[in-house]
């Protein structure tokens, strides 16, 4: 039995790609704590991690940590006296932080000749380290399969569960209580598909005047949620803590959303999920590295310009395959 720390920075999203791995360290016996940030800490439940060690990140553009969470989390690793680090992160900080904890066997990831002079520093950081392509066209595994690989010969399992039995519990603290609406994630992020207002709408209506829908939405954002809700017929719950939220798509019929948090919620917890994806060079490598993992029925779009002109119809398509046709 080993001590190992996860240090993972980055979004929700980000951070739930580490659940099958921590489920396959957990089950091999292992005792797991995690550095995560004070915006992805509650993706996961509770007792999911034995310690958790949390850093508030200081706002894009700038990079890093505020010194006193930073020297808090710090005296925190140290004291637990890990065994191992795997730094499943690109953040400079993370490395930096296995290291100074004092963590004898650090596994990260370098990349190569592809950046030579970050992969010669990012190895002098680590004991171990996986060449994990820089450019996201030559990236062909789900972020979970890479991640996975920072975890070989510490359990024998030899490819990330699906099995959702044993993926959810590591995200919802209590089993979810089955509601069967369409969750819709309202968030910012809509506007960055391509799609103008008004075919965003219609497709919102198709699924509003077929389905028993909700809306759900950060505070921040409510107002402006409201007002795309009230006029395409269905209503909005403010989320005010990660634990609501995640219960809610935990215990959907079908979420629609696009790449976020919410579709990775969906894909640990088994609910289907219409992703969507905006246009570009590397769609498809998107929708191949970040598709909702472990969720029985999965139909990720990428927002073409053909798509965009028969998004209601594409919208109303997967909504009908990942709930299995049931219309409210």
């Amino acid at each position: 039995m080993k001590r190992i720390l996860l240090v993972r920075l980055d979004g929700v999203g980000d951070a739930l790609a580490l659940v099958p791995l921590v489920a396959a360290l957990r089950d091999a016996g292992h005792v797991v704590g995690a550095l995560l940030a004070t915006r992805n800490a509650d993706a996961f439940a509770a007792d999911t991690f034995s310690w958790r060690h949390l850093v508030e990140r200081i706002p894009w553009p700038q990079h890093g940590s505020t010194p006193q969470t930073y020297r808090r989390a710090l005296e925190e690793a140290r004291t637990c006296g890990y065994d191992v680090a795997l730094v499943a992160s690109e953040e400079p900080e993370a490395y930096h932080f296995a290291k100074r904890a004092c963590i004898a066997e650090r596994v990260g990831f370098v990349n190569g000749m592809e950046k030579p002079l970050k992969t010669v520093w990012a190895a002098s950081m680590l004991t171990r380290w996986i060449v994990r392509p820089a450019s996201a066209r030559r990236h062909g595994e789900h972020e979970v399969e890479t991640l996975f690989r920072l975890g070989k010969g510490l359990h024998k399992e030899a490819r990330p569960t699906k099995d959702v039995a044993r993926l959810r519990p590591l995200v919802t603290e209590h089993p979810p209580a089955f509601h069967g609406r369409v969750v819709i994630q309202l968030t910012e992020k809509l506007h960055r598909l391509g799609l103008d207002t008004e075919k965003l709408r219609a497709g919102f209506r198709a699924v509003a005047q077929s389905y028993a829908s909700i809306g759900v939405a950060q505070p921040s954002e409510a107002e402006a949620a409201r007002s795309l809700a009230d006029e395409c017929g269905f209503d909005v719950e403010t989320m005010e803590n990660m634990s609501q939220w995640k219960a809610i798509i935990a215990g959907a019929g079908a979420v629609l959303t696009p790449d976020s948090g919410a579709a990775h919620v969906a894909g640990m917890t088994g609910t289907g999920c219409v992703d969507l994806f905006a246009d570009g060079t590397c769609a498809e490598r998107s929708l191949r590295r970040w598709y909702p993992w472990a969720s029985e029925r999965t139909w990720p779009i990428a927002v073409t310009p053909r798509v965009a002109d028969r998004f209601a119809d594409h919208v109303r398509a997967g909504i009908a395959y990942v709930s299995g046709n049931a219309a409210a």
